[in-house]
């Protein structure tokens, strides 16, 4: 049990302390893609590590109920010593119902978060579904048009995953910006920046008191958008990519990612910006972070099952 005690430490420490690194490190978005694999990391290390740990408690409570010292036991009755003064057990119904609190709250958080992610992929198919219905294809059969008076540009997942403009849109981009915002919402297909959406947005709206998710699903989208950015304008330069952006000025639905919805001034001061060719710096910088919070319970389970971490 003494792993479940270092996941749930682990999982405190990123929790408390996550956000506000996390932050400090991708705020400039220079570095995009590894700023969004931190954020993954750290957000999906701590789904897993209660995940663990609930299985943990349940395979010790199973394999050790008979027993009065599991790890559990010596900790709590440690704990009752130092509040009571007292040097007898920790009772078992304290044990059961500590034990049962975490894990029916991972059960309750599961739950709830594969709630969340169906309802809104449910969401996106449907639109994506009412709006090759409603919309005019271009170019392809996954590009539509909608008639409306907003400027808008984004993708939607579905089956397949669909690129809309409105009618507005379309009459406010030259040609090159049309290639441009495009290639944008291209980006996002490919890259899947879709399903990591849904996923993250998911999450936040299951835990919205916990910074890491609540922030991390508002970094990530932001972060996202920086990657399309980026792959528009290896293709068509970064000021028509800009003047792309500028141009649309549309709300985009809450299961989509919109071309000019998401942190609009942090893009265009980043594109207005030279190109930085010497990242090697931030670069480290991300990776080391992002490989710290990756191999951190990892060490600490190779310390607990060694014996080193012990908690009586």
């Amino acid at each position: 049990m003494s792993l479940a005690a270092c996941l749930l430490l682990y999982s405190a420490a990123i929790l408390l302390g996550g956000p506000p690194v996390l932050r400090a490190l991708t705020r400039a978005g220079r570095v995009p893609r590894l700023g969004v694999a931190m954020w993954l990391i750290a957000i999906v290390s701590v789904l897993a590590t209660w995940l663990v740990s609930a299985v943990l408690i349940v395979v010790d409570e199973v394999a050790h109920g008979s027993q009065r010292h599991t790890f559990i036991d010596s900790c709590i009755e440690f704990v009752c010593r130092l509040l009571a003064g007292q040097s007898g057990g920790a009772p078992r119904a304290v044990l059961l119902l500590s034990a049962g609190a975490v894990v029916g709250a991972v059960l309750v958080v599961s739950v709830r978060l594969v709630c969340a992610v169906t309802r809104l992929r449910t969401l996106a198919h449907g639109h994506a579904h009412g709006i090759r219905l409603v919309g005019r294809p271009i170019l392809d059969h996954r590009t539509f048009v909608v008639n409306a008076d907003v400027r808008a540009a984004y993708c939607v997942a579905g089956k397949p995953s669909t690129i809309v403009m409105t009618s507005a849109a379309v009459a406010a981009l030259d040609g090159d910006e049309m290639k441009a915002v495009l290639a944008h919402e291209w980006a996002h297909v490919r890259g899947r920046h879709l399903e990591v959406t849904i996923f993250v947005r998911a999450v936040a709206s299951v835990l919205p008191r916990l910074a890491l998710m609540r922030d991390g699903a508002l970094e990530v989208t932001r972060l996202l958008e920086m990657c399309a950015d980026d792959a528009a304008a290896r293709r068509f330069g970064r000021h028509t990519v800009l003047r792309g952006l500028l141009a649309l000025a549309g709300a985009a639905p809450a299961t989509a990612l919109g071309a000019a919805d998401v942190a609009v001034v942090s893009r265009v001061e980043r594109l207005t910006l030279p190109p930085v060719n010497r990242l090697r710096g931030r670069e480290a910088a991300l990776a080391g972070a992002a490989g710290l919070i990756a191999l951190a319970p990892l060490a600490g389970l190779t310390l607990a099952a060694s014996g080193v971490l012990v908690c009586s």
